[in-house]
């Protein structure tokens, strides 16, 4: 035991109390008894601490981008996926497709500030199902998702939802992994 808290890099809890680093704690240990708890506490890297921000490449990419990700980017948090709660406030992707910039970028998520956009297309950039409305193909969602999304429109009314879509704004943390397609944005 007392090898593996020597090389311990993170936070340890004993008795409920946490102490940053083992040697906060090294007082502590000549008081334990056979019915301390000893826990090593693992926890998320947090992006905005001084050691974490060297680890953080800001992006001096000017282009748009449009992107479509994995459904699950669009999901708040829940039981068994937190990316959401610990990373955007659980706040998630209002679409599976959109564009913007790279605003920064670690090994395995990018930052990005996004808007949604009108494009032609088969299936809904909201959810990725098929779009049988040909009015909806036109711009790219569905009536259902339009309503999600907060855009309570006809569906006919063409050129007010492209002009809703544009000023849908979001901005986050994205797994790169979840990414499906990133290619820069030709309007």
């Amino acid at each position: 035991m007392k090898a593996i808290l020597s090389k311990w890099q993170g936070a340890v809890e004993i008795d409920g109390v946490r102490y940053e680093s083992v040697k906060d704690a090294v007082s502590v240990f000549k008081t334990l008894n056979s019915r301390s708890s000893i826990k090593l506490c693992a926890s998320a890297v947090k992006v905005d601490t001084e050691q974490n921000r060297q680890h953080i490449a800001q992006s001096t990419d000017s282009e748009e981008y449009e992107i479509t990700v994995k459904r699950y980017m669009t999901q708040p948090s829940s039981g068994g996926f937190d990316f959401m709660l610990k990373w955007n406030k659980n706040k998630p992707m209002p679409c599976v497709t959109m564009r913007g910039t790279v605003e920064k970028e670690t090994r395995g998520m990018v930052y990005m500030n996004l808007h949604g956009f009108a494009k032609p297309t088969i299936t809904c950039m909201c959810c990725g199902r098929e779009l049988t409305n040909p009015i909806s193909r036109y711009y790219g969602i569905g009536p259902i998702c339009l309503g999600k999304i907060g855009i309570s429109r006809q569906i006919d009314d063409i050129e007010n939802i492209k002009e809703d879509l544009v000023k849908m704004k979001w901005s986050g943390w994205i797994i790169k992994s979840a990414i499906i397609r990133k290619e820069i944005a030709n309007d």
